[in-house]
């Protein structure tokens, strides 16, 4: 089993602009949107949303 580094969304073992795609293609779904499964991918955080935060979050770790 293949450890995967925090905020690698597209489960590429890297975390890139792929990513952060993602995220930003998951703008705005929270936990209560029926496709949460697929979105919750995103929630950098773990906050139950999809949000600005998740993205400035993932775009530091790409940075690092």
């Amino acid at each position: 089993m293949v450890k995967l580094p925090p905020g690698d969304v597209n489960e590429d073992e890297k975390v890139s602009i792929g990513d952060l795609a993602l995220v930003a293609k998951a703008y705005g779904k929270t936990s209560a949107d029926p496709d949460w499964a697929e979105a919750a991918k995103s929630d950098i955080n773990s906050d139950g949303r999809i949000d600005v935060e998740d993205l400035a979050a993932l775009a530091r770790l790409i940075l690092q």
